[in-house]
């Protein structure tokens, strides 16, 4: 092959190449793809009628957003309430079986204590006995209290919920 030959040869290649890559860059910047679907593309009338669906679903999902924001939260109280009343029908049943069981009856315990074979190992456990049964007379006192208020505030919470419901 000649120099001629060659560089003829040469310059063939760089003129297709240089075609090929030029009608690519044409086809690109009229569609913005690379792809035999470039003929096929879509009016810009129906592209417009997708935006306008997604607006119109981001606006109505606003809407919707705004109105719960604006709703306060409704709470279900009567599930509360009815472990309420159960813890509070426990507590009465302590109350009442503790209720028999006064801590002035410990003293004729003492005395039953007294005649037995160890009396002052026996008489120092009847008395933390004595102790611990008047502490749980308070602490029973205090809880039988505490839940009523809470009953009396869930109660309270519940009409004022509902209250604002019917408005």
């Amino acid at each position: 092959m000649s120099e001629r030959d060659r560089a003829n040869l040469i310059l063939g290649i760089a003129v297709t190449s240089v075609m090929f890559f030029g009608s690519m860059a044409l086809v690109w910047n009229s569609t913005g793809r690379l792809s035999s679907e470039a003929k096929a593309a879509a009016a810009p009338a129906h592209q417009a009628a997708p935006h306008a669906d997604a607006t119109a679903g981001l606006e109505s999902r606003l809407l919707l957003l705004e109105a719960k924001m604006k709703a306060p939260p409704t709470v279900d109280a009567s599930q509360l309430d009815e472990k309420i009343k159960g813890l509070e029908s426990q507590l009465t049943a302590v109350q009442t079986q503790l209720g028999a069981f006064t801590v002035s009856d410990f003293d004729a315990l003492k005395m039953k204590v007294a005649g037995t074979k160890n009396p002052e190992s026996l008489k120092t456990t009847v008395d933390a006995l004595q102790t611990d049964v008047g502490k749980l007379h308070t602490r029973l006192d205090q809880l039988s209290e505490q839940a009523s208020a809470t009953v009396s505030e869930t109660k309270h919470n519940s009409r004022k919920s509902q209250h604002s419901k019917s408005k």
